[in-house]
């Protein structure tokens, strides 16, 4: 939400009374047994006096501010409160002091301390806001972001949720706020809900192609390694689930590139998608020993590679960019696609689908081997029972 807002300054023109306050003070703190007839000017040159000397407070705790000491800050915020209860300036100021601890208190030991500092900075931007005499519509959204920001430094996750379910309610077209409350279920813990919301953003909103990216995205996630395994591939998930999972995310981004033929994004997944199909198709290191299943494997993998690939070049096809030569520099051809070069030839291509129908073809044969076998196997077993 970039930079938060400090405090502000104190209350206009009040250095054009500075010169007037200390005679007004003293005068009263003089005069205590002064008669009933001239009180009313003694309390009247109080008061002024009071909001001076708050003022200056807020001066004192607003230089705290900046040197970091928002706890200090605040015992002086709380000073100056008790001299101008009815301030404006000083209730933002103090909201901004607390807001700083709170973003700075992420031990889950002092998430009561935390807690007491949210909320005196919603109640004291609450009060902010209610005290301006005429608040604009870019002081209520700053109401409301700084609102945002302490809930969810916070962790108020049912406060989050009934934020972003009251805007869907008053916002019902508007689509951005599917993914909000998706990713506000998941922060709670809510799996379930937030997978609901990915598919119902697709139902409700079917011609939006980045409703499908998104709910894409989403069915990838199981294929995500451990960031720290170094792995390409999450290993724990078998070749079968890996193929599926695959499968569904790039029908989905098909979906969404029907929808809109040069949203990058989706051609972006789909790489990735297809690089996840061609490690799900499991063979040995040695050639030599590979069965049939293996050889079918092989040549699999290098067509899943192949269209992973070509998915990468279709975002520079989109931009109508030139592969880059790397015979030349950048100041040379400009701005180029950096697109790997083909993993295999168009003649590989070809001799990988005549190889494939071959071992398709040996791959039948053998099962239709396997199964008269079978048979045979189970007529012998029934005459031996027959002759008993």
């Amino acid at each position: 939400m970039g930079a938060l807002p400090g405090p502000r300054a104190g209350g206009p023109r009040a250095h054009e009374r500075v010169d007037i306050c200390p005679f007004l003070c003293t005068l009263a703190l003089s005069m205590r047994s002064i008669l009933a007839a001239v009180a009313v000017t003694t309390v009247l040159g109080l008061t002024g006096c009071q909001k001076i000397a708050a003022r200056d407070l807020i001066r004192e705790a607003n230089a705290l501010y900046r040197n970091s000491q928002y706890e200090e800050a605040i015992e002086k915020y709380n000073e100056a409160e008790g001299l101008e209860p009815d301030g404006v300036t000083l209730y933002w100021n103090r909201a901004c002091a607390a807001e700083s601890l709170v973003l700075k208190l992420k031990d889950p030991n002092k998430a009561d301390v935390r807690k007491k500092y949210t909320d005196l900075a919603l109640s004291d931007f609450k009060t902010w806001l209610d005290r301006l005499e005429a608040p604009e519509e870019a002081d209520k959204k700053e109401f409301e972001k700084h609102r945002l920001v302490l809930l969810k430094a916070d962790e108020r996750c049912d406060d989050l949720l009934n934020h972003y379910l009251a805007r869907h309610n008053a916002e019902p077209n508007n689509e951005d706020l599917y993914s909000l409350i998706a990713r506000q279920y998941d922060e709670c813990g809510r799996i379930k809900e937030a997978d609901e919301w990915f598919v119902k953003r697709t139902v409700d909103f079917p011609k939006s192609p980045r409703g499908f990216v998104a709910l894409a995205i989403r069915r990838f996630d199981p294929l995500w390694p451990d960031p720290e395994s170094g792995e390409q591939y999450n290993p724990n998930v078998a070749p079968g689930d890996r193929l599926r999972l695959a499968d569904t995310v790039l029908k989905l981004l098909e979906q969404a590139t029907l929808l809109d033929p040069k949203l990058h994004e989706a051609y972006a997944w789909k790489s990735m998608a297809f690089t996840q199909r061609a490690l799900a198709h499991p063979y040995s290191d040695v050639p030599e020993e590979h069965t049939l299943e293996e050889k079918l494997n092989v040549i699999l993998s290098r067509e899943d590679t192949l269209e992973g690939w070509k998915q990468q070049k279709a975002r520079c096809d989109i931009d109508q960019l030139p592969e880059c030569d790397p015979n030349k520099t950048p100041e040379e051809q400009g701005q180029c696609c950096p697109l790997p070069p083909r993993p295999i030839s168009i003649e590989e291509q070809a001799a990988d689908n005549e190889r494939k129908k071959e071992i398709l073809a040996q791959i039948e044969e053998a099962k239709q081997e396997a199964e008269s076998g079978n048979a045979k196997g189970k007529g012998k077993g029934k005459g031996k029972r027959r002759g008993k």
